[in-house]
């Protein structure tokens, strides 16, 4: 029987929200020894960015045109292999980087469906902690549903008894106008020279422009703005949730 430890779980909706909103807390927590998970929870299939690299225009983030067609399939293989090289650039194992084997369509994860892919990803790993990591959802501001879902569903299972700490994310994209103050926010951002060049390397795992080995900078293309605000200032917004807080 494998022996029961403590593990902390990123919960990732897409490819690249591990690392815009969470990264540098993923990070500092692998560098720290602990038992570090990335579960990505959806595929990603319904970015804009498919049809873009199939339509024959100049592109204006490097020479060339887009004429690379894909089906929403190999599409997602190929942001899955950006999603990978990023967190390996942040040290995360990369058999710790777990594609959730029944994820859903991208714009489809419901609060539901998010429960039942994180509570088989916790059967299948027992562990006497967990503490569950994930974006914040918001009720004032459009946020993408799967962002919420995923977020909603993370605080079910922590009132629920299924985690014993609960710690959550401001997206910087939703709270670039107003910062918020809430008491208890925790700011974290790269200590020394290390982790930032860490942090721009997985970075630039999502801006890698090589069609050949099957890179497209999904993740740039996608979120330009962005990615280019967090190389500028890597950095997340967190609140945590402990036992006391049910």
């Amino acid at each position: 029987m494998e022996e029961k430890r403590e593990i902390l779980v990123y919960l990732a909706p897409h490819q690249d929200d591990e690392l815009t909103n969470l990264g540098v807390d993923l990070l500092r927590e692998t560098a720290a020894g602990k038992e570090v998970w990335c579960l990505l929870c959806t595929d990603g299939s319904s970015s804009a960015v498919r049809k873009d690299l199939e339509n024959g225009k100049e592109c204006l983030l490097h020479p060339g045109r887009h004429v690379f067609s894909m089906d929403c399939a190999a599409f997602s293989r190929a942001r899955d292999r950006e999603w990978r090289e990023s967190l390996l650039a942040l040290g995360l194992p990369s058999e710790r980087a777990v594609i959730a084997p029944e994820r859903a369509v991208d714009g489809e994860l419901t609060r539901e469906k998010a429960k039942e892919i994180v509570l088989d990803f916790l059967t299948s790993h027992p562990a006497v902690s967990v503490t569950l990591k994930t974006i914040l959802p918001v009720k004032d501001r459009p946020q993408h549903p799967d962002h919420a879902n995923l977020g909603l569903a993370a605080e079910d299972l922590f009132r629920e008894g299924k985690a014993d700490a609960l710690e959550l994310f401001y997206e910087p994209i939703l709270c670039m106008e107003r910062r918020p103050g809430e008491e208890g926010l925790i700011r974290i951002e790269p200590g020394n020279g290390e982790e930032r060049s860490r942090i721009l390397k997985a970075a630039a795992a999502y801006a890698k422009w090589d069609p050949e080995e099957g890179f497209f900078a999904i993740g740039y293309h996608s979120v330009k703005n962005e990615f280019d605000a967090f190389t500028a200032d890597p950095h997340c917004l967190k609140k945590r949730m402990g036992r006391d807080a049910r």
